[in-house]
């Protein structure tokens, strides 16, 4: 074996461990943030806030439009009759960071499809709003506010809280979120990770995340009016959000939200009870199946 050909070998050995260093600096930024908006079509079960009645359902979405915009949506059926829609549009970063808010919009609906509220912000323009509907009539209230990077609204906020537990949910998170409280607020947030537990309405152990304002040391005493926050997150399926529980708006509707896993919808689109086979008799008449009961 030649001197020269060990040299070149040498030489492409170097290269390629090179490469390979480049390869794991940048990839996992960019595997980051494609999988920061990687959320299949997902049905939830809308629970009262003790888990004991089912009061709603809930879909949530991520759909991509040109421009590179992706839309978190989230919509809302209540049992009463009662629904909201909500929206918040992202736009993906190149370097690996989350996924920067570019405008929101939740409303929310009495049972005659009239309009009960609505909260939106306009990142661009630094416009947040939020609008109560008395008599038919808008009460409206905006406020010029200066959006950091790190700011969410509405269901996008399960963005910083997986990217927190997929990169080691150690110590606490810090971001801010948009909030009607009844006013338009951008509050500064954080966030912490129990240990992996079971809990009653999931399979598995779950991490449970809780979130809530931080206004430092006045949080002793202005705690009970603060709006909360708790999601729970299934290490087992990549930190999948598989529930939570929060308030419909600010001093509104308490209430769970558990995932709908894969074997409980096919239940749901299957007959309760197999259909029974006609007897046959001169005088009978092809039977029909029995119908499809609803399942919880």
């Amino acid at each position: 074996m030649s001197r020269s050909w060990r040299s070149a070998m040498r030489a492409a050995a170097r290269a390629l461990l090179a490469l390979l260093a480049f390869s794991c600096i940048f990839t996992p930024a960019v595997a980051r943030a494609a999988g920061d908006l990687d959320f299949p079509p997902t049905d939830y079960t809308v629970r009262s806030v003790d888990g004991v009645h089912v009061i709603g359902h809930a879909h949530f979405a991520v759909t991509t439009s040109a421009g590179g915009l992706t839309t978190v949506r989230g919509e809302y059926r209540f049992l009463d009759g009662e629904y909201d829609n909500d929206e918040a549009t992202v736009r993906a970063s190149g370097d690996g960071s989350l996924p920067r808010l570019v405008h929101s919009h939740h409303t929310f609906f009495h049972a005659d499809g009239s309009l009960d509220r609505e909260s939106q912000t306009d990142v661009a323009a630094g416009i947040g709003r939020c609008t109560i509907y008395e008599n038919g009539k808008p009460q409206v209230s905006t406020v010029q506010l200066d959006f950091p990077p790190d700011s969410f609204a509405g269901d996008a906020v399960m963005l910083p809280l997986q990217r927190f537990l997929r990169t080691g949910g150690k110590g606490k998170i810090s971001f801010h979120a948009f909030n009607c409280i009844p006013g338009p607020k951008l509050l500064k947030v954080t966030g912490s990770a129990s240990p992996p537990a079971p809990w009653n309405y999931y399979p598995g152990n779950l991490t449970q995340v809780d979130v809530e304002p931080d206004f430092g040391w006045i949080n002793v005493v202005i705690e009970p009016f603060l709006p909360r926050f708790q999601a729970w997150f299934d290490p087992a399926e990549n930190w999948f959000f598989v529930g939570g529980e929060s308030a419909r708006y600010y001093k509104g509707l308490k209430y769970l939200m558990v995932r709908v896993r894969k074997a409980e919808a096919q239940m749901q689109t299957a007959p309760a009870h197999p259909p029974k086979a006609a007897v046959p008799t001169p005088q009978a008449r092809p039977t029909s199946q029995v119908p499809l009961m609803p399942i919880e």
